[in-house]
């Protein structure tokens, strides 16, 4: 496969000795000092059948604004879908319990406005095919430091999704991408809460200066029970609250992603409304066997397609007539949608994904939005042999593009002793550098 050129294409290459560019080279999970030990065991789980979705359990395109029909949904459903548990005590609900941590450094680093459009890569990072490792959970800058020393020492590129939507968080990216000529996917998508959500305009207080989401708490139990308390604080106090008392009570917001939808009323943010700022079809992840928790957690654990699709915008020009991708734990189908977004023609996506009900949301997806492409799904990165990956490359041609998604994990113990920082398991990034090096070697034999 010859790599395309273009003058879109303009990262600069410098030489250095021959490493090892077939793969040859087995990849090892070094054992970190300061990580907690990490099993070298990808979890899988059994591969749904082919039994098709329902109709009425269809999604819609992303809508290019709220609309009064996108709205009405919201509000017919908040009755009907399984509700926020209750739960005898709040205390596992204390916002300084459940506040997640931002490495100092790489919060920094995402204010910078883009990477240097002269950044140089080396000969061998520059080779074909283009590929991007993506995170969204916040793990420590050591660790991000780890990731690129596996990917040719490319130095990670952090962005806060606020500059693309209704939610401040920072997603970092390694990737052997150019960076001159991206664009926004457009319509651009809600960039407020008032935007996503206006039904909330009407009750929020002027004290509560919140523009845009903090973070996606995914958690279900206990917060109803939290919101009613605050309501009968707020209205135990007409309304009118010591600056202190505002500012706890905006604590809990950002902690439990709550927002205003009565008087004196909070309540958590909707599945739909999350699927709106993210960038996903409305009813992208509501499947029949899902449970409330399970929808929030896929949805605060995948990619901003708008943010994404910004640093992929870049491949259109150099595919013009569509590409192939390799998708490593392609959760919902961040990767796939942002692409279908720029209008950028997949070819054939081989996908990589653990969770069962994750590769049914991904191939409804798929079927529903008119994909003309191939879509070959894999439970287990395992299962990605050589000869396995020799198969695929020989039956589409090579891959344009490798995209993997860290599957997040999360460490309560951190948490408890106020790291609040995600987990990262090295034993499952190793494996997904040992797919790409032999991706890389083979495409180079072609």
């Amino acid at each position: 496969m010859t790599f395309p050129t273009t003058p879109a294409y303009s990262v600069g290459i410098k030489d250095e000795p021959d490493l090892d560019l077939f793969g040859t080279a087995e990849v090892k999970a070094e054992n970190f000092s300061h990580e907690p030990p990490q099993s070298s065991h990808v979890n899988v789980e059994e591969i749904y059948d082919d039994t098709r979705v329902k109709d009425e359990e269809g999604i819609a395109e992303f809508p290019s604004n709220v609309s009064d029909q996108y709205l009405n949904f919201v509000e017919n459903e908040r009755g009907k879908r399984p509700k926020y548990e209750h739960h005898d005590s709040i205390s596992c609900l204390d916002p300084c319990l459940v506040e997640e941590r931002v490495d100092s450094i790489v919060a920094e680093l995402s204010k910078r406005p883009k990477p240097n459009p002269s950044r140089c890569l080396s000969s061998v990072a520059a080779k074909p095919p283009f590929f991007l490792f993506g995170n969204v959970s916040s793990i420590s800058y050591d660790s991000w430091g780890k990731m690129s020393q596996f990917l040719y020492s490319i130095e990670p590129e952090f962005v806060n999704t606020q500059s693309f939507s209704a939610l401040d968080r920072i997603e970092g990216y390694i990737h052997n991408l150019p960076v001159e000529n991206r664009f926004h996917i457009l319509p651009k998508p809600p960039m407020t809460i008032e935007e996503a959500m206006p039904r909330t305009k009407k009750w929020w207080p002027p004290w509560d200066s919140r523009k845009q989401l903090s973070r996606i708490y995914c958690e279900t139990s206990g917060v109803a029970q939290t919101c009613d308390r605050l309501g009968n604080v707020l209205a135990d106090a007409g309304g009118v609250l010591t600056y202190e008392l505002q500012k706890d009570i905006i604590r809990y917001c950002r902690g439990l992603s709550l927002v205003w939808i009565g008087k004196f009323k909070l309540g958590p943010v909707e599945p739909e409304e999350l699927e709106l700022i993210l960038g996903y079809p409305l009813n992208h992840t509501r499947v029949a066997e899902g449970n409330l928790a399970e929808r929030l957690k896929s949805l605060k654990y995948c990619f901003q397609t708008d943010t994404l699709g910004y640093h992929l915008s870049v491949l259109k020009p150099i595919f013009p007539d569509g590409l192939t991708m390799l998708s490593l734990f392609s959760g919902i189908g961040g990767a796939e949608i942002a692409l279908h977004r720029l209008d950028i023609k997949i070819k054939a996506v081989v996908s990589v994904e653990t969770s069962v009900q994750k590769r049914k949301i991904l191939e409804r997806w798929w079927r529903q939005s008119g994909q003309t492409g191939s879509l070959v799904q894999i439970e287990d990165i395992q299962k990605l042999t050589s000869k396995k990956l020799e198969g695929l490359i020989s039956k589409f041609g090579g891959f344009d593009l490798v995209i993997y998604q860290n599957p997040c994990s999360y460490s309560s113990s951190r948490l408890q002793t106020g790291a609040g920082l995600s987990a990262l398991d090295f034993s499952v990034f190793c494996e997904c550098v040992r797919v790409l090096q032999r991706v890389r070697g083979l495409s180079q034999r072609k």
